[in-house]
């Protein structure tokens, strides 16, 4: 081998000539014959192109430097970690880089134990440390190999000895996981109802088409309002179902981040860049600093498509696109903006193929159809309206959002006496009134006083935030004094959103919690009553000056530093706002002086990255019911062991202390935060207890303990903790059982334990969850059994099961007719499966999947999934033929059959199936 790296995976000169997506880390002498050699073709036969050695390089340069480019290329490295392994030097300077890289890591642990890992000092690696050390390697580089071995080990992966060495099922899992952390393309949401789209989009595809080879950037320009962002989205979503592109990502500049300066460190860039760097590279990293080394590396990926939307300023975009020379060629760009020399300046600095698309008001007859749709739901108006809807589409101006929110508007008074008067008022407000916000003004005038509080309160504060979050904020106020609390906020919300002046979504992920959503034009007006009123300061700069100049008055509720360049404050700048109810202060910054003096009326109080160690004393949390401490590594202990301090917290209902990484246990006390609803403790890595008091906290409905990597149990009080909806145990590896109490948890809808890996039992008073509807037990890798009383969980609705080196049976033992709710089943690894739907178990399964079982055929039964929409079989070996009873699920619209190496024929059946789509 060149370079006598013949101990070594990276084995011969050459030069990188096609774009990876796994790097293929291993010590040769060990591996490569056998299990990686194996595990490579299993990744070429999925679809990959896996890197492996010099069958993955051509002569030319020297080796070296095509490993760095094949490793920086690849979007998924998997380790395989051997006894010899630590003898290799580039073994370990590859895993370092791996590390580094922040790319998904799959560590295979071959014939050593992650505890190896974990002490180099002894066991198998001990000789190999030792020569190194004999060898003249520095302290610094011995550390440097130990650190990255130890941060493997802490990695969920996958040991040989659990597989019972079986080197087939562990390719397989390999390969699976690959497959899930590789990046894919998911269509945006565009709103049902869509006039005058069809043609626009197709205009702007052709021009896409037109610029050629290298990379473009397709500008769509107009006024806001004009439907730029709903043009973009049905663009953005003809391109994934044509796969035209490797990877895609869409980015939106909301309009409170665009007002204010860009920095690079501000929330909403390091937001959208890490959206980025996830969509089109699989690569998670919290810091911004080297985002342009990592922008560098997308060109590897093949061509792509960034898509950002609502573009104010061109210092937003080269935030977010640093160099787009950099990208592959075939690449386009879609930006959308109101300001038509932003992209003029745009493609002139990137000399790129470049084309620019008006995107033009609505015509008479789309505007009369986009408004009757909203006004009467029907293609007409009535008889008796038609003239003087005529008028008000005329006032429009061809303007969607202003014809869906009038038309909504006026939708609601149709049945009242004075209807007539108040659409002709309507149309003279119009004519008074050419400019947009001036057409949005109208409808923000007719709203009742409630919905006028929530509709600013939402343009100002509560837009991109959970639904549940703004209401608990407003269910606080209903009988506070300053501020004129709301009695209805929940119905008074969905008065606003039939109104189409706010919106809900609900995004795609079966963990996404709905969120609150209001175009830019809609915020821009609430927040300029906001302002006029001294009500609402929310603007970084904004909010900063008013404190600055005194300008906050007892009429001011909120102010939202967040984007203000200062980075210390005095908390006498906050004397002057003594009915203050919401504050967000700009992560990480510094706050000194009399606590005393700030508001003692706060409800919510955001400050993430706080770097003190506890609460500062002095503050007053009295009335807060949410407090966000997120990301404040150096917080070691909220309170000090002080009654007086705990007294702060009667009313809280979040506590937010994700990726607070100092904090190594909770108070005891807590348990007298008797309104606390939500307790995130997610990324905790050192937390390793709960109290036993968290089982007094009988209103806590989401319990968040995701990746608190030192947790090893659950107190057996928590089955106390009976309002308990939501508990999220995944990747808690050190995790070992769960109590028998967690059976008393009546309310309990959602038990997720993914990756929870020293997990080895599930207690039987399972059965007791009669409200469960899902339970993740997947990548439980030492979960010896699932209980039979599973069986007795009547509401469940997903079911994740597998791999386990010991559950390997599924088995109608386990049910009855009380699985009829089942929507969502994934078995892996797991048999039983023909005799459970013959047993007419699964009466609403919706999605089936079935990987690495052991059956030879699927069972005729299975026809009476007559509710089955997505069906998935992988890696079942064993199977030869699919029966002819699959031809009866008439609303199967996906079918995927992957790596079943011996299914021999497809039932004539299938091609009855005329909701199939995808095969």
């Amino acid at each position: 081998m060149a370079m006598a790296m013949n101990d070594c995976e990276a084995s011969t000169s050459g030069a990188v000539t096609e774009n990876f997506d796994v790097f293929l880390n291993h010590r040769g002498p060990d591996v490569k014959a056998t299990f990686v050699a194996h595990l490579e073709d299993a990744l070429r036969c999925a679809g990959f192109r896996p890197f492996l050695d010099a069958r993955s390089l051509m002569k030319g340069n020297p080796a070296l430097k095509s490993i760095d480019q094949a490793l920086d290329a690849a979007k998924v490295h998997v380790a395989v970690v051997s006894k010899r392994y630590a003898e290799s030097k580039y073994c370990l300077n590859e895993l370092v880089a791996m590390m580094r890289s922040r790319k998904p890591v799959i560590p295979v642990f071959y014939d050593v134990e992650p505890v190896d890992l974990r002490w180099v000092e002894n066991g198998p690696f001990k000789e190999a440390f030792l020569k190194h050390k004999s060898r003249g390697r520095t302290q610094k580089k011995l550390q440097e190999w130990t650190d990255a071995l130890r941060s493997l080990a802490d990695i969920t992966g996958f040991c040989l000895a659990d597989f019972k060495r079986d080197e087939a099922k562990l390719k397989r899992e390999v390969v699976n996981q690959v497959a899930r952390l590789s990046p894919s393309n998911d269509p945006v949401d565009v709103e049902p109802y869509r006039v005058g789209l069809q043609g626009r989009a197709h205009a702007c595809i052709q021009m896409s088409d037109n610029m050629g080879a290298g990379t473009g950037i397709l500008g769509l320009v107009g006024m806001g309002g004009v439907g730029k962002t709903t043009l973009a989205r049905e663009i953005y979503n003809h391109f994934v179902a044509e796969k035209k592109f490797r990877n895609m990502t869409f980015l939106e500049i909301h309009r409170d981040s665009s007002t204010s300066d860009v920095e690079v460190r501000s929330t909403w860039v390091r937001e959208l860049q890490k959206q980025l760097l996830w969509d089109l590279l699989r690569v998670q990293t919290s810091t911004s600093n080297d985002y342009s080394s990592w922008f560098r590396k997308i060109a590897s990926v093949g061509p792509v498509l960034i898509v950002v939307d609502n573009v104010y300023k061109l210092n937003q975009f080269e935030a977010l696109v640093p160099s787009v020379s950099d990208l592959h060629p075939g690449s386009r760009i879609i930006v959308t903006s109101r300001d038509r020399s932003v992209f003029n300046h745009l493609a002139g600095r990137s000399k790129l193929e470049h084309c620019l698309y008006d995107v033009s008001t609505l015509d008479v007859e789309e505007s009369n159809m986009l408004f009757n749709w909203h006004a009467f739901q029907a293609d007409e108006a009535p008889e008796e309206l038609k003239g003087v809807a005529k008028d008000v589409v005329k006032g429009c101006g061809g303007l969607p959002l202003a014809l869906k929110v009038i038309g909504s508007s006026l939708f609601v008074v149709r049945s009242e006496e004075d209807s007539e008067a108040i659409w002709l008022e309507a149309v003279h407000a119009l004519r008074q009134n050419p400019d947009v916000k001036g057409v949005l003004k109208w409808s923000y005038d007719h709203l009742s006083k409630p919905e006028k509080h929530l509709f600013l309160d939402i343009a100002c504060l509560f837009c991109n935030y959970k639904v549940e979050e703004a209401l608990a904020y407003w269910r606080s106020c209903l009988n506070c004094s300053s501020c004129g609390g709301v009695q209805t906020p929940r119905t008074s919300l969905r008065s606003l959103i039939n109104k189409n002046l706010v919106s809900v979504d609900c995004g795609h992920s079966t963990f996404t919690t709905p969120t609150l959503k209001m175009h830019d034009l809609l915020m821009d007006l609430g927040q300029e009553i906001g302002k006029k009123a001294k009500r609402h300061f929310v603007n970084g700069t904004t909010a900063e000056a008013s404190i600055m100049k005194e300008q906050g008055t007892n009429k001011t509720l909120a102010l939202s530093l967040v984007g203000s360049r200062k980075r210390k404050f005095e908390a006498e700048d906050f004397a002057s706002i003594p009915n203050l109810h919401f504050l967000e202060l700009p992560d990480g910054c510094v706050m000194n002086g009399d606590f005393r003096c700030i508001s003692t009326k706060l409800r919510w109080l955001r400050w993430r990255g706080i770097v003190l160690d506890c609460i500062p004393l002095g503050l007053d949390l009295s009335c807060l019911t949410s407090l966000d401490f997120s990301m404040s590594t150096n917080l070691a202990s909220l309170w000090t062991e002080s009654e007086d301090m705990l007294k702060g917290f009667p009313n809280l209902l979040q506590l937010n202390l994700q990726g607070c990484t100092s904090i190594t246990k909770l108070p005891n006390f807590i348990g007298q935060s008797s309104q606390l609803q939500t307790l995130n403790l997610g990324n905790c890595e050192k937390l390793k207890i709960l109290p036993k008091s968290i089982g007094q906290l009988k209103r806590l409905q989401d319990l968040d303990l995701w990746h608190c990597r030192s947790l090893k149990g659950l107190p057996e009080s928590i089955g106390q903790a009976s309002g308990l909806h939501h508990v999220d145990l995944g990747g808690c590896t050190k995790l070992k059982k769960l109590p028998e109490s967690i059976g008393q948890l009546q309310q309990l809808q959602w038990l997720l334990l993914g990756g929870c890996t020293s997990l080895t039992a599930i207690p039987d008073s399972i059965g007791a969850l009669s409200n469960l509807e899902r339970l993740y037990a997947h990548d439980c890798t030492s979960l010896v059994k699932l209980p039979p009383s599973i069986g007795l969980c009547s509401s469940l609705q997903y079911l994740l099961v597998g791999p386990s080196a010991e559950c390997k049976t599924f088995s109608d033992g386990y049910i009855g007719e009380t699985w009829s709710r089942l929507s969502n089943l994934k078995l892996h690894t797991c048999g039983g499966f023909g005799s459970l739907v013959a047993y007419g178990a699964f009466k609403s399964l919706v999605e089936l999947k079935l990987e690495d079982s052991t059956f030879t055929e699927l069972p005729e039964s299975i026809g009476v999934l007559i509710g089955l929409k997505v069906l998935t079989i992988q890696a079942c070996e064993r199977l030869q033929c699919l029966p002819n009873s699959i031809g009866d699920l008439k609303l199967l619209r996906y079918l995927t059959l992957r790596r079943c190496d011996n299914l021999k024929r497809l039932p004539k059946t299938l091609g009855g199936l005329t909701s199939l789509g995808d095969l």
